[in-house]
């Protein structure tokens, strides 16, 4: 074969996976882009992705200093939420305090027992998980939802819903932002209201009971 019509195909080659790489990423289900520590890396999930409620779309403050910093009960709801979301049985929320680090928050982490096992720190500025404390939850916990088929089997109560729907609003909503109403629909999803903090209405979600997450 000459030298030119191999380089060709080489770089057809090239071209065709540095193509198909980032499609391969778009495209991956659901459990395999957001379960990998969805909630620690506090960076991807529900709405981090690009698409309608990623950059752009739905919210699309995550990242940058919130408007109204991260309070300390906001702290706790968000723990509260990635607990349940990864189904942990043998872990709980304990008490939650500001810091003695100037800006952060510290919410204490359980084991059924009651004894502590982590202090998870927050930036109250971003109201993210310090990027220390999101590296020793992962490897305390390990890989979220191992068994993956049964994450599917699962259905969160209105209570839970709530929670879900919260933590949402409270990571992406920049504190500018607040749950509304949250009510089951008769299909089994739920709706739920986003409003200013007068108590307008400035977006409604549609969310699954199953994933916890809006559909499409």
């Amino acid at each position: 074969m000459k030298r030119k019509t191999t380089l060709k195909l080489a770089a057809a080659l090239i071209a065709t996976t540095m193509i198909a790489t980032p499609f391969a990423s778009a495209y991956a289900s659901p459990g395999e882009r957001d379960h990998k520590g969805e909630y620690m890396r506090g960076e991807h999930g529900e709405y981090g992705e690009h698409g309608k409620h990623g950059k752009g779309g739905m919210f699309h403050g995550e990242g940058r200093a919130r408007a109204v910093p991260l309070t300390i009960d906001e702290a706790r709801t968000l723990v509260d939420a990635m607990l349940l979301k990864m189904g942990e049985s043998n872990l709980k929320t304990g008490d939650a305090k500001a810091s003695e680090q100037a800006g952060k928050i510290d919410v204490v982490l359980l084991n059924a027992s009651g004894d502590v096992v982590e202090v998870l720190k927050f930036d109250e500025k971003t109201g993210r998980m310090d990027r220390g404390t999101r590296h020793d939850l992962r490897k305390l916990i390990g890989k979220p939802n191992k068994d993956k088929a049964a994450r599917f089997d699962r259905k969160f109560t209105a209570d839970q819903m709530t929670l879900l729907a919260n933590a949402m609003v409270i990571r992406f909503g920049n504190g500018e932002l607040k749950l509304g109403d949250i009510t089951e629909t008769p299909r089994g999803t739920y709706t739920a209201t986003v409003t200013n903090q007068a108590g307008d209405i400035v977006r409604e979600m549609e969310l699954s009971s199953v994933t916890g997450r809006p559909i499409s």
